[in-house]
């Protein structure tokens, strides 16, 4: 079976791409927003704990891969966002961080420029 590399997919389609990122977006900022009502320890905190995280390595591994198009200063400063998101995540998984407000309202950031 022949796959498609994101740089590839992003040559072919790159409207339909920026829409399944924003997507993306919206779907773990809605399980952080639940999260938050929850309350820390909880079972959707907890998966939208994991969510993030999940979403932003994949950015990060598409970010390091050589290939990707995007200017370089752009891809450093989506790879920073991307290890703080993670170390944010982990801070409030083990109680070191308060809330995931912060969390919020950096990928709300990040999603409203994919526009």
């Amino acid at each position: 079976m022949y796959m498609l590399s994101y740089g590839e997919m992003m040559e072919n389609d790159p409207l339909s791409i920026r829409s399944s990122e924003r997507q993306a977006f919206d779907i773990v900022i809605e399980l952080l927003e639940d999260g938050a009502r929850h309350g820390p320890g909880s079972a959707q905190n907890e998966l939208a704990l994991t969510r993030v995280a999940e979403l932003w390595q994949f950015l990060i591994d598409d970010l390091i891969n050589p290939d990707n198009a995007l200017p370089e200063e752009l891809r450093g400063s989506l790879i920073s966002i991307g290890g703080w998101i993670l170390q944010e995540s982990q801070r409030i998984r083990f109680g070191d961080a308060g809330d995931v407000s912060g969390l919020i309202s950096v990928n709300r950031i990040v999603r409203d420029g994919l526009k």
